[in-house]
């Protein structure tokens, strides 16, 4: 099993099938905030599903960023 931060670095690194893994991890929060008055949203999913991309890679960033700062 692929540790959590393997499989993000592979998914920030453009891995689809880590991206794929990360977003069945992640799809029941990505789906419950695409809801809006009770209805899924479909635009609100794509807004969702850039967010999910753009906070894949910043947040391996960041934790790359400060994994360097404790060794």
């Amino acid at each position: 099993e692929m540790l959590f931060k393997e499989l993000l670095k592979e998914a920030a690194d453009g891995d689809e099938q880590a991206l794929g893994t990360l977003y069945r991890i992640y799809q029941p929060l990505i789906t419950k905030m695409s809801m809006l008055n009770d209805e899924f949203d479909e635009d609100l999913h794509q807004e969702q599903m850039i967010c999910f991309w753009r906070c894949v890679k910043k947040f391996y960033k960041d934790f790359s960023d400060s994994c360097h700062e404790t060794e």
